[in-house]
């Protein structure tokens, strides 16, 4: 963006969209003034207190291939106050009161899921080797292509063979925490 020294941009919000143009515009020399109704910044994502706990909202899972999020976050001098795990482990507490994981092996992709998608107890038995199927089948989608923009997550999953228990057992656990949105409204690109 280039604008002249006396542009001035008013940018409303101050999510991380807002906080984004606000900064692109500063950076191509406009004075920009950002307003935002609530005390902080962030909009959706955010962490608070509740007594001893850290509860996060919003974009609190992302992972190393989120890159122009890890980008943004040091930019804003957030990028220490974040943790990675080395390996993906997600610890599952299903409705049952059961506990499942989804962990990465340290097997080359897409060997790296295969361990979790055999034995994830959330997915009954019968359904896995359908669920590593589709998974591999995903890895082979083509981003670059408009028409997988246009189609949603959750369109290209029940075409692979996902039942509904699979799509909510572990595919919207994914998608939702990663993209905020169920896997029926995320373009297949994006998931």
């Amino acid at each position: 963006m280039t604008v002249g020294p006396m542009t001035r941009i008013v940018v409303v919000g101050g999510g991380l969209a807002g906080m984004s143009a606000a900064l692109t515009a500063a950076d191509g020399g406009a004075d920009v003034t950002l307003l935002e109704s609530r005390p902080r910044l962030g909009g959706a994502t955010s962490s608070f207190r509740r007594g001893d706990l850290w509860v996060d909202n919003g974009q609190h899972v992302f992972m190393r291939c989120c890159t122009s999020y890890q980008q943004f976050l040091a930019r804003i001098g957030s990028g220490n106050d974040v943790d990675l795990q080395a390996r993906l482990d997600i610890p599952v507490l299903m409705a049952n009161g059961r506990r499942a994981r989804i962990r990465r092996s340290r097997l080359p992709a897409p060997l790296h899921l295969a361990l979790t998608l055999a034995t994830y107890a959330a997915v009954p038995a019968r359904e896995r080797p359908g669920v590593a199927l589709a998974a591999l089948r995903l890895a082979r989608v083509d981003v670059t292509k408009a028409a997988t923009d246009e189609e949603t997550f959750g369109s290209w999953l029940a075409r692979h063979g996902q039942s509904p228990r699979a799509v909510e057992a572990l595919w919207s656990l994914i998608t939702v925490a990663t993209l905020n949105i169920s896997p029926d409204e995320a373009s297949l690109a994006l998931a």
